[in-house]
């Protein structure tokens, strides 16, 4: 996921975020958060590892806890825009960034 993503309130999904770093991060598994404005929230949710690390490439796939309304992990709301963010260990450095926008119709 880069950019601005649309979803339904109703839905309940995962979203793939492809992840670039010269580590190996599936040691520990990825979080996730929303927030409704450019501030960094201090709860995340605990995502999943999507396959295996490249060292190739430096590439791997985080899968985000559940989005939606009713049964998700983080929950979303029609009419709102929320600030996806992404936090990953690798050894003793915590990487937190921004990943995009999700609007929720």
């Amino acid at each position: 996921m880069t950019g601005r993503v649309l979803l339904y309130e109703d839905t309940v999904e995962s979203l793939s975020i492809d992840i670039k770093t010269s580590a190996d991060p599936t040691g520990t598994l990825p979080q996730f958060a929303l927030s409704t404005d450019a501030t960094q929230p201090g709860t995340f949710q605990i995502g999943a590892w999507s396959g295996s690390y490249n060292s190739s490439t430096q590439l791997t796939t985080a899968l985000t806890p559940t989005l939606g309304a009713t049964g998700a992990t983080l929950t979303i709301a029609t009419g709102t825009s929320y600030t996806l963010w992404a936090k990953v260990t690798v050894g003793s450095e915590i990487a937190v960034w921004s990943v995009g926008t999700i609007a929720v119709a």
